[in-house]
């Protein structure tokens, strides 16, 4: 059995008994991976064995009496566009077969068949046949994520296992909607026993079979997976299923812990959420105060119409002190803090671009870790009033910028949080994000990422002694399986392909 249960159903076909005898007999001593599900003498008969038993793989000769073995494949994959096969010809006919390689053909076989050839054939053919499962269970397993409807036939046949469990991991705040310089998704690596897939680098949604956690309870396991990917001084939201259930229940299992998700997120508070336990949720989701949002807006009105602007910070830090003890979810203190800027706009004739300011927006919440450094990046915005402080744009150079990066390149195995960096140079968070935007196009996460992607290539091509986990540590990751995720996401190669 392969990785995450995967066994590939296999059919052979050939007009000679004793070929199929022979080849079946070598799949059963030594490919437990490969289960026979039928055997056929020509190509009309094994179209029938296809329809019948949805195979993965097809060992087939190429001359045989009614339908060849290249019409066989050629029609097969008309209906099967994923079928995979070996063939299996005479030295003479290889040239003759050699077009058959564009449809779905892994690798071929000559007769007549030796076992050592045949075992070496096979083993190139389950490495084949792994990763273009891998490729085809993770395109499945981002539908599921991101809402598409899938056919429960899929899902069982990519997801064989009885049981899982399931649970999401996110770091900080909730994923931008808006800006058009999002990270990459994130997806297991091959060799995972289990299915990943993160939104952006900050997230991961993890769908464990129940045989992979033995003992251990899932929090445990994520407890883990948290302390070791946890950057310093954030917060983090884990919600999870601790009781297993079944494939047909995946789909809805997911949708659930994305919503509960936007439902709970909460800045600054580390959540931990066993979504088993909904009856006991009910009690932690606030009830927002509308009218105490009208309210707050009508007094700010009257601290800008009489120019009291240091009255009018108090006002604002007060709400958000409120609004901490609340536990106000960030969706509803993004919508909150939407109605304060558009009342601010209104009143300074602000001519920034409204697409603009809803990308810093969005940058603000993402990297906030607290409520306090919140409100702090949230005065870039608030305070553009008569009064506000515009020092920063004394900064806004590309002089000054380098000297951000050039730090960057020479730290890169420390954490390099925003909020240090911001700190480190003495600028806001909200402005060193504007900078990078500026600059470089991308978000802060983006570039720091794509900078520390390039330096471990470096390394791999530099050094092939080191193994990824040192690669890993040399470039800023704790987490050797987290780094192999966020490189393959990068790359589109795994470090071991990469180091190939």
């Amino acid at each position: 059995m392969g990785v995450n249960g995967t066994v590939y159903k296999v059919i052979v076909v050939d007009d000679e008994e004793m070929a199929v005898k022979a080849i079946c007999r070598i799949l059963e001593q030594h490919f437990p991976v490969f289960q026979l599900v039928g055997t056929a003498g020509n190509g009309r008969e094994a179209l029938k064995r296809i329809a019948e038993t949805s195979p993965d793989l097809v060992l087939t000769d190429v001359e045989m009496p009614l339908m060849s073995g290249l019409e066989l494949v050629r029609q097969a994959s008309v209906r099967m566009p994923h079928l995979c096969f070996v063939i299996i010809s005479g030295y003479q006919d290889f040239e003759y077969a050699r077009d058959a390689f564009r449809n779905g053909v892994l690798d071929y076989l000559t007769k007549p068949i030796v076992p050592s050839q045949m075992l070496c054939t096979m083993k190139n053919v389950e490495e084949k046949l792994r990763r273009l499962y891998y490729d085809r269970r993770t395109e499945v397993f981002r539908k599921l994520c991101v809402g598409e409807t899938i056919a429960l036939e899929e899902i069982r046949k990519f997801f064989p296992q009885d049981e899982f469990y399931a649970a999401l991991l996110r770091e900080n705040g909730l994923p931008r909607r808006y800006s058009p310089s999002k990270e990459p998704e994130l997806y297991s690596t091959i060799d995972e026993a289990y299915s990943v897939y993160g939104r952006d680098n900050m997230e991961e949604l993890f769908l464990i079979p129940k045989e992979v956690l033995g003992q251990q309870t899932l929090l445990d396991y994520m407890t883990r997976v948290e302390r070791r990917q946890k950057t310093e001084g954030s917060y983090t939201t884990l919600l999870y299923y601790g009781e297993a259930f079944t494939g047909p229940e995946i789909s809805g299992k997911i949708r659930d812990l994305y919503y509960w998700l936007d439902t709970l997120s909460t800045v600054g508070l580390s959540q931990a959420v066993n979504l088993d336990q909904k009856r006991l949720l009910a009690g932690r989701l606030p009830s927002p105060d509308i009218t105490e949002l009208s309210g707050l807006l009508q007094e700010m009105e009257q601290y800008v119409k009489m120019e009291k602007y240091a009255q009018l910070k108090k006002c604002i830090a007060k709400a958000f002190e409120r609004w901490e003890k609340e536990r106000h979810p960030q969706i509803w203190l993004e919508q909150a803090t939407r109605r304060l800027l558009k009342f601010i706009r209104m009143e300074i004739r602000d001519d920034e671009s409204l697409i603009e300011s809803e990308y810093q927006l969005e940058d603000i919440f993402y990297y906030s870790t607290s409520m306090e450094m919140l409100l702090q990046n949230l005065y870039t915005f608030f305070y553009r009033l008569p009064e506000g402080d515009r020092e920063n744009h004394k900064v806004d150079s590309p002089e000054f910028f380098r000297n951000i990066e050039i730090y960057l390149q020479e730290h890169l195995s420390e954490p390099l949080s925003l909020q240090e960096i911001s700190g480190l140079f003495a600028i806001s968070q909200a402005y060193m994000s504007k900078l990078f935007r500026k600059y470089t196009r991308q978000s802060y996460n983006q570039y720091l990422t794509g900078i520390r992607m390039e330096r471990a290539k470096k390394l791999m091509e530099e050094s092939s002694e080191l193994l990824v986990r040192d690669i890993a540590e040399l470039v800023g990751y704790r987490d050797q399986f987290y780094f192999s995720r966020i490189f393959r996401s990068y790359t589109g190669q795994s470090p071991a392909d990469y180091l190939k």
